[in-house]
């Protein structure tokens, strides 16, 4: 029997079969099967192999969802291999990660697209096919050498970071005894970044954003107006804006707390010259009429960086640009702090409820008017 990557969407509409029954094994937590009669009951079990095979019925669906069959699921097959003293079936590797993806990292991890694409790059593959048991500290720092000799050093840390936090996971829920990363060190030293753009090169890369394919040059001016992270101001949807109010989801925040900024008419202004489908559910910075937003950011910087002839700074670095900025402009700490989302104080983030709307719209005006004085917005 195949196995399937189960969702939502296709346990749903799972098709019966004409007589008897069908069943299906989920590649994310190998041992949990749907079962699907000629009448369309579904329903959600899990094999566990221990002295002998036993089937354990975990529920009809859609009473029991999918999420939380497959977590009972892994629960029981945990308990079971402590009880038996004996290891569950061999995954590989690859269906830990789906499995780290889907009942982990989706979940829990605003960037769980990022760190899921970590875990999958080209890099992986010849581990990804190997069962996860068998993947050893020196497997991983074959891995890591490749990036870091790819010149990709900072690529090969976050990776690590992935597979460590992944194995952990794997531990914890009894699918894995051991984590093959735990004493591997990282293959370069991290340094904290300082970069910010003086008021001159702010002025260049403001000229050059009319001289890259859109709507790059308008992201990277929103970047500089707000402050916001780069995949914030890349996947804003109409939806999220009222007026000139554009509140950024707490699902879509780093911080996991929403945002809500008062944009300036600078920024406005950008957004009133952009394409805009009927519906308020597309994206706003798109090359796809508002179906995907805009990606191909490596090409595009290397453009903005030659066309501009600013050198040796990251799009994040355009934050830490604003962030500054706005202190040098005399806005206060609590306010600046607040703008680009920076985590406050616990003690604050209960007892201080005040959203600082005007504070903030005041800053953000006072910052659109010192770019404009530079260079077009």
């Amino acid at each position: 029997m195949a196995r399937l990557k189960f969702t939502d969407k296709w346990v749903s509409n799972c098709a019966p079969p004409r007589r008897g029954r069908a069943e299906h094994s989920d590649c994310i937590c190998p041992g949990l099967y749907l079962r699907v009669t000629c009448n369309g009951v579904k329903t959600f079990s899990v094999l566990i192999r221990s002295h002998r095979l036993m089937r354990h019925t975990l529920g009809r669906y859609p009473i029991i969802g999918l999420a939380d069959a497959r977590r009972e699921a892994m629960d029981l097959l945990r308990k079971a291999a402590e009880l038996g003293g004996q290891a569950l079936e061999p995954v590989t590797l690859s269906e830990i990660v789906s499995q780290y993806e889907e009942l982990h990292l989706k979940p829990n991890v605003s960037t769980w697209k990022s760190v899921a694409s970590s875990l999958k790059q080209a890099a992986m593959q010849p581990l990804l096919r190997k069962q996860a048991a068998k993947v050893k500290a020196p497997d991983v720092v074959a891995v890591l050498d490749t990036l870091v000799a790819a010149g990709k050093p900072h690529a090969a840390v976050n990776l690590l970071k992935a597979l460590r936090a992944m194995y952990n996971f794997a531990v914890d829920r009894g699918v894995l005894t051991a984590n093959p990363c735990a004493n591997v060190r990282p293959p370069v030293r991290t340094t904290q970044r300082d970069r910010i753009l003086n008021d001159g090169e702010i002025a260049a890369v403001l000229q050059a954003c009319d001289k890259v394919p859109a709507p790059f040059g308008d992201i990277v001016r929103m970047l500089l107006m707000t402050g916001a992270r780069r995949n914030e101001v890349a996947q804003m949807r109409w939806i999220e804006l009222s007026g000139n109010i554009w509140t950024l989801p707490a699902a879509r925040s780093k911080s996991n707390r929403a945002n809500v900024l008062p944009l300036p008419p600078a920024a406005m202004a950008l957004l009133a010259q952009l394409p805009r489908r009927d519906d308020d559910d597309g994206y706003v910075f798109t090359t796809t009429g508002g179906a995907k937003p805009f990606s191909g950011f490596s090409k595009a910087k290397a453009l903005l960086d030659q066309a501009s002839g600013v050198q040796g700074f990251t799009i994040h670095d355009l934050r830490r640009t604003t962030r500054s900025k706005l202190s040098e402009l005399g806005v206060p700490w609590e306010v600046a702090r607040r703008i680009v989302g920076h985590s406050v104080d616990q003690l604050d983030a209960v007892y201080d409820r005040f959203n600082y709307l005007d504070a903030k719209g005041e800053a953000l005006a006072r910052l659109a008017d010192h770019y404009a004085g530079l260079g077009k917005v």
